[in-house]
Order: C-alpha cells, then structure tokens, then sequence
C-alpha cells in the first residue's frame, strides 16, 4: 500500500496546492495528514474560523482528491494548533472523505491498523486544547493559553490546565496497540532522536512518553510533525526508535515537505519530497 504522508499545513493555500499537486503526481492509496492542518483563527474567536476552514475549504479539497483518484482513502490526527471543536466537528462523518484517526480506537486498510494520537508536550503557543505535560512531575510551563469551555473562547492558567488532564505518558497508557501490523500517527515526534531539534536550542524537544510506548509496542512505522525545522537542523527526516522507523518529513514555508513509502518496505522505499531518499 503506498503512502503519502504530511504534516503541519496550518492552513496554508500554498502548500494545500502543492499537495494537491503531489497526489496527482504520487497517486498514493492513503494521504495521512499529522496535525496542525488548519488556520489557528484570529485571537477573539478563533475556533469557529478554524472549523469554517474546515468546512469551506480542508474537506472541499478532500472531496476533489477522490474525485480524480476514487481509490484514494485520507486520514488525519490533529496537532497542538487545532482546535476540539475542529475535532468534533471532523468526528463522526462518514459521508466525508477524511478518517480521523482517534486514540480511542484503531481504523484498518489494506491488512494495516492505523492508531493516532494529537497532543504533544507544552509548546510557547496559545492554543492549549491538545497539548499535555508529558510525563508526571514534569514541571509546569510559565504561561497558561486559551482552550473553548461552553463555546467560548477562555484564558486558563498553566496550572489550571495542565493539572486537570492526564500526562501523554497516562493516555498512552491506557492505548491498547492494534494488532500487527500497525503505524502510529502521532503528532509529537520521540525524544532525542534526529526528529525532534531546534536550531536555537540545543536540548531534544520530543516526547520522551511517546518514545517509552514506540519502544514498547514497536509499530511498522511511526509518523510525527510538529517540529518543523528538524530535518533542516539534523540532515535527517527519518530515524530508529526501538526497532520501529520513525519519520517528521518536517515543514518548509514556501515547499510542501512530505514523505512516500510503501507499507509492504517502508525503510526501503521511504524517499522525501525535497529531501530524497
């Protein structure tokens, strides 16, 4: 089954184009989007623009890939940018072209599970619906962000957010891997690997919960986002984590960043978009 996988699109129209453009080309079987596929929304309310984006332009364009290709299948997670009101909204269509992949439960194709997963450690961004402390008795970031309570917009403390949800390592936890063979769509990639680096910084920034559950379970493959500059800062958009490949195609501001590979080989079909193989 041939693979096209992206992440961190946050709405952009030139990179939705150049994917547009990269299915017609690749004509996979399944586009898997990781996260942060849409608008944050302007700061007074932005829930309701994301999900009109989502409505008036994301599944649009989802609709047009299976009408030129009837046998392409579209799945995503959200990421740290998305709102749950994008999710609820995604959830429960069955008319739609696009499978959310929900932690709750695995989705099958061509003889491959798929379980996904959204929430990444605290990030420096406002949003706050999807990210998590990753581990207990990790220390709480300095500032809180804004998460939706009834419809509205609200401002939460780090304390009042962090501490009201489980750790990723506790909702990882309570995932019951599918069988195998399966691949793990989570949008914070694995601690210390060449997947999860800044230019500014020199410290990992992944998820060391995510990496003790690849090392754990070992799915076929494991596809991430969320730090986009990290194939730039490590020359590498792929990596091992306990036997398991690991991929962050990453994300550029003018081209699409993406990743092929067929489940059947995926580390010896893998090839990068604009990185090669």
């Amino acid at each position: 089954m041939r693979i096209c996988y992206t992440s961190d699109l946050h709405g952009s129209e030139r990179h939705y184009r150049q994917l547009t453009d990269l299915v017609r080309a690749a004509r996979p079987d399944l586009l898997i989007l990781g996260g942060d596929l849409f608008p944050d929304g302007p700061p007074e309310d932005p829930a309701p623009a994301q999900v009109a984006f989502v409505r008036e332009s994301f599944l649009p364009l989802a609709r047009g890939w299976r009408r030129e290709l009837p046998s392409l299948r579209v799945a995503c997670i959200l990421g740290n940018h998305d709102w749950a009101e994008s999710e609820r909204f995604l959830t429960g269509r069955p008319d739609e072209p696009v499978t959310l992949l929900a932690p709750g439960r695995s989705w099958k194709m061509g003889g491959v599970h798929f379980l996904g997963y959204p929430c990444s450690p605290p990030a420096p961004f406002w949003a706050k619906e999807f990210e998590r402390l990753d581990q207990p008795g990790d220390p709480l970031p300095a500032e809180g962000g804004v998460v939706y309570t009834n419809g509205a917009p609200r401002r939460v403390s780090a304390a009042e957010h962090f501490l009201a949800h489980p750790t990723i390592q506790a909702e990882l936890a309570a995932l019951k891997p599918p069988a195998a063979p399966w691949i793990f769509v989570c949008h914070a990639p694995p601690h210390d690997t060449r997947l999860d680096r800044l230019p500014n910084l020199d410290a990992p920034i992944g998820s060391k919960a995510v990496r003790a559950f690849i090392e754990r379970h070992k799915p076929l493959c494991a596809l991430h986002g969320h730090v986009h500059e990290s194939p730039t800062v490590t020359g590498a958009y792929a990596d091992e984590v306990g036997g398991a490949l690991c991929v962050n195609p990453g994300q550029d501001p003018q081209r699409l960043f993406a990743a092929l590979f067929d489940t059947a080989d995926p580390r010896g079909t893998l090839r990068h978009t604009v990185l090669g193989a």
